[in-house]
């Protein structure tokens, strides 16, 4: 048999294992959504269901508020709305466990884009690898219970940037078209997304020293049509245009601008409606007294918070202490080995490097605001794929090198 055909042959064994992968995410959350008590509606899960109720029974868009406002955007919310209009919400608990359930189906869905990122990338054991660490990762299975943007963000962000690694492959119209789309859309659920669009033609043009205006402008093209609802209703509602949001931003910058935690802002002080401007003057100020303590905050101190601690809620008291150490170490693996492996080898590798760009951007645009665990949510398919490519990549050297001793020993 010739080698290419050797090799499909063992695509295709791998590829057999992504539905069982899939199956094994969707019994995970399904089990804890519905045999755990769930935490009380509280921060921003009380606020995104006050908003769709506000929707559905008064008519108007507000985030913790009566009157209209635009401080988040609206993917989240109007998916939430849809939701308890399609499955009533009286009693509220009747719609929010529709919401949860319909989560948890879209989480093991996301699991397929991964899959697909890593075959395109690598090869699909590097995809079934990356795979199976989403579908047991405590973070994504608890997700799947809460009132909170991440399990629909991820299933967009996900396809968008499998479509982006379809533009690098093959550079065609339609996945220019498609990928403005979806980064639109991922945009109204979580806008920190919004710079990872530029990636690909990046790329291309690091590749061809061109962009590629011809598929690029399509592509923004699409992009401000799954923006342009959203700017429609607050040009007629505020009578300007709101490219994402209007104010929310300030608070967690501001809250970001507290050095290691030390108490240092004195919030019944400050102006709700001028925190951005706050915490700019508090960066100017800081880094101006005592650059060393600033800099080493807004770089490597915020990215020790992101990393030391699992964001999973009670979900580490409902499962077996030996099983959530696993994932504990699962954790740190993913942390510890994937961005040393996409720092030292995206230089050798296109796919690492596509990995290790959205990665700093996505970190980078984090690294302004307060840090918590929680951010870590959308770096981690990135970290996954690349601890999947480094493991696997060890575990074929392994046995090549055994192989070799095999053969060496068979002629001694």
């Amino acid at each position: 048999m010739p080698e290419l055909e050797k090799e499909d042959v063992m695509n295709t064994r791998w590829s057999h294992f992504i539905g069982p992968v899939i199956l094994l995410g969707l019994y995970l959350r399904l089990n804890y959504l519905l045999h755990m008590p769930h935490e009380p509606l509280v921060w921003d899960q009380l606020e995104y269901t006050k908003l769709a109720l506000q929707l559905l029974e008064r008519g108007f868009y507000a985030y913790r508020d009566t009157v209209p406002n635009s401080l988040v955007t609206p993917g989240f919310p109007l998916f939430l709305a849809g939701v308890l209009k399609l499955f009533g919400y009286e009693p509220l608990e009747k719609g929010l466990t529709a919401l949860r359930i319909l989560q948890a189906f879209i989480g093991a869905g996301t699991l397929w884009f991964i899959y697909r990122m890593g075959c395109r990338l690598f090869q699909p054991a590097v995809g079934l690898l990356a795979a199976l660490f989403a579908a047991v990762y405590p973070s994504y299975v608890w997700s799947a219970s809460l009132v909170l943007t991440e399990v629909l963000f991820l299933a967009f962000f996900t396809a968008m940037l499998y479509v982006q690694v379809l533009i690098l492959q093959e550079n065609r119209l339609r996945h220019h078209v498609l990928m403005g789309l979806l980064l639109g859309l991922t945009v109204l659920i979580r806008p920190n997304v919004l710079p990872i669009g530029a990636v690909p033609y990046l790329l291309l043009w690091l590749r061809n020293r061109t962009i590629p205006w011809r598929m690029a402008l399509p592509a923004a093209a699409a992009f401000c049509a799954a923006m342009s609802p959203w700017w429609l209703r607050n040009a007629l509602t505020f009578h300007e245009f709101i490219f994402i949001a209007k104010g929310e931003a300030g608070n967690p910058f501001l809250g970001g601008t507290d050095p290691y935690f030390r108490g240092t802002i004195d919030w019944s002080r400050i102006d709700e409606k001028h925190q951005f401007a706050e915490g700019m003057r508090r960066l100017r100020e800081g880094l101006r007294t005592d650059p060393w303590l600033w800099l080493r905050w807004m770089t490597v101190g915020k990215f020790a918070v992101f990393i030391k601690t699992l964001w999973v809620g009670p979900y580490a008291d409902a499962v077996a202490p030996v099983y959530y150490q696993l994932l504990r170490k699962l954790h740190f693996f993913l942390v510890y080995a994937g961005f040393p492996l996409l720092a030292v080898f995206c230089w050798r590798n296109r796919s690492l490097l596509y990995l290790a760009l959205c990665l700093g951007l996505f970190l980078g645009v984090h690294l302004m605001f307060i840090p918590v665990d929680r951010y870590l949510y959308g770096m981690l398919p990135f970290l996954m794929l690349g601890t999947a490519c480094g493991t696997v990549s060890a575990a074929e050297w392994l046995a090549r090198l055994a192989g070799r001793m095999r053969m060496q020993n068979k002629k001694a």
